[in-house]
């Protein structure tokens, strides 16, 4: 697997040569929270990608629908073959969700531990 990589503001990276790529496990960690970050219905060519942020944050008994949304997502990535652990904590004062999550991958026989805040 090899994709553009992104900056801090999650723009494109250009004029780098090969360093503007990122490959196997750097790529699909960064492929992986793109498809975190991704709203349901925001991709005009496949309308079921991404979590239902809109309805899933609106309420505040959607924890489990939300995890196991989040997790379905997880596991759709390429390269995913496993979900291990998967937690999610939000901060009611600074509106953060940081999703934590530990993975198996077809890149490595050891799992990946990583967090997203959104």
């Amino acid at each position: 697997m090899m994709i553009r990589a992104l900056d801090a503001n999650r723009d494109w990276t250009f004029g780098k040569g090969k360093s503007s790529y990122k490959r196997q496990q750097l790529a699909l960690n960064q492929n992986l929270k793109t498809r975190l970050f991704e709203w349901k219905g925001d991709c005009f060519f496949d309308n079921e990608a991404g979590v239902d942020w809109k309805n899933r944050l609106a309420k505040a008994d959607q924890a489990s629908p939300l995890q196991e949304e989040i997790r379905v997502v997880i596991l759709k990535t390429d390269g995913v073959t496993a979900v291990d652990n998967l937690d999610l904590t939000f901060d009611s004062i600074s509106r953060n969700l940081t999703v934590s999550y530990t993975i198996q991958t077809i890149y490595i026989g050891e799992p990946i531990s990583d967090e997203v805040q959104i």
